[in-house]
């Protein structure tokens, strides 16, 4: 249970702020806001050349090398970090489309970029360890400070784009705290592995996947203005919605699944989870238009259109989500891999051609496409590797209620 709240306690927080966020920055502000930090959440993310993945499973091997390891990995990270803040702060004219003081914004944001990479890897040292408190312990820290200054921020009249870009970016380096009882468990410790080996194989997999989820907000402020990237994150922060549930179902699947492959039970989930997800996007599809204006504020309604592409976008790749754990579950992640490499070329591709001229609603149509095309890729790679006939993903059976039980008994236990 601990380590469910911990997974939940970010995207409960994200959605929280949201409103806040758009009600108080308004349309460009809020553009304004995730222009600055979608280079930091990018560059985070690029720069840990896998090595916190490979730190955690040195660690759990053998303890005996956490000290070292910990140690090195923060070297390693320390400069691949140091490289990624001096290239975003050297495109932070071009990412702020020409805007000095959004560049201004965008560099304040590079600056945290090694203090996150260094929390990330203090996190996989204590998932090594298995010291899964602290790691549910920073991360609702880091929620709860983030949501925390949002709000105080907004209720004091004071918060801006400036004072929203230090609250997210020193968020995550406030929450590292919480991994100071590390200190005792580390040790000296034996003389450590390589990392980056290891690490760099996870790495090159998983780039797509961020690409596919980052770079489209990176580009969104040089190609269509700040006001067209507030409207998209407004629309993005609605289309997760519909996204907790079949997260939590995926995750639960690829455990099951890795313990003892079953067809039935992985093509039952994914056609679950995808009702469940369509019944919920239903309801926020047909209902949005009369909360948005009211949640996010008036400007935002243009973001509508946009929001309802995404949860398109998020119901449609259920199935195929939950295929990819099946994948990795059954020793394929690269199949997986492969499917999100594709869809983030023609996500990167369609971003290019349609956003200048559409704004949100052409960067929602690419996501779109991109969702439908590494989920299918996804399915169509199982029936290849597995047999598992693509059909039997989509539609709902009558046996499908034995096995929601099932699941719901096993997220119980879990």
């Amino acid at each position: 249970m601990t380590t469910v709240v911990g997974n939940l306690a970010p995207a409960v927080a994200a959605l929280a702020a949201a409103p806040i966020l758009a009600q108080s920055l308004g349309v460009t502000g809020r553009g304004e806001l995730a222009a600055a930090t979608a280079p930091f959440l990018l560059a985070v993310t690029l720069a840990t050349l896998g090595v916190p993945e490979s730190a955690t499973y040195a660690i759990a091997r053998s303890r005996a090398v956490a000290a070292r390891t910990t140690r090195r990995a923060l070297a390693i990270l320390a400069g691949a970090g140091a490289v990624a803040a001096v290239v975003v702060v050297l495109l932070a004219g071009v990412l702020a489309g020409g805007d000095p003081d959004l560049a201004s914004l965008v560099m304040l944001g590079a600056a945290a970029i090694v203090p996150a990479l260094a929390v990330g890897v203090l996190r996989a040292t204590a998932a090594g360890l298995q010291a899964w408190g602290l790691v549910a312990r920073e991360r609702v820290t880091g929620a709860a400070v983030r949501l925390g200054a949002v709000a105080a921020l907004a209720a004091a009249g004071a918060l801006t784009p400036l004072t929203a870009t230090v609250a997210t970016a020193a968020a995550p380096v406030v929450a590292g705290l919480a991994y100071l009882p590390l200190r005792g468990r580390l040790g000296t410790g034996a003389v450590a592995p390589p990392l980056l080996g290891y690490g760099l194989r996870l790495w090159v997999g998983s780039l797509s996947g961020v690409l596919l989820a980052r770079v489209d907000q990176v580009l969104m402020t040089p190609l269509a203005g700040a006001a067209a990237l507030g409207l998209y994150v407004v629309a993005v922060n609605i289309s997760e919605v519909p996204l907790v549930l079949s997260a939590a179902v995926r995750d639960v699947t690829f455990s099951a699944d890795a313990a003892a492959r079953d067809d039935a039970r992985l093509t039952a989930s994914a056609r679950l989870s995808a009702a469940a997800s369509a019944a919920v996007g239903l309801v926020v599809g047909v209902t949005m238009p009369a909360w948005v204006p009211v949640v996010f504020g008036a400007g935002f309604a243009a973001s509508v259109p946009a929001a309802g592409l995404l949860v398109v976008a998020v119901v449609l790749g259920v199935p195929g989500s939950v295929a990819g754990a099946g994948l990795s579950a059954r020793g394929h992640p690269g199949l997986r891999s492969a499917s999100l490499a594709v869809a983030a070329v023609v996500n990167v591709v369609l971003v290019l051609l349609l956003v200048p001229a559409h704004g949100a609603i052409g960067a929602a149509a690419a996501t779109l496409v991109g969702s439908l095309l590494s989920s299918n890729l996804n399915i169509w790679w199982l029936r290849r590797v597995a047999g598992v006939p693509m059909s039997a993903f989509y539609g709902v059976r009558r046996s499908d209620g034995r096995a929601a039980v099932r699941a719901l008994r096993t997220v119980r236990r879990r």
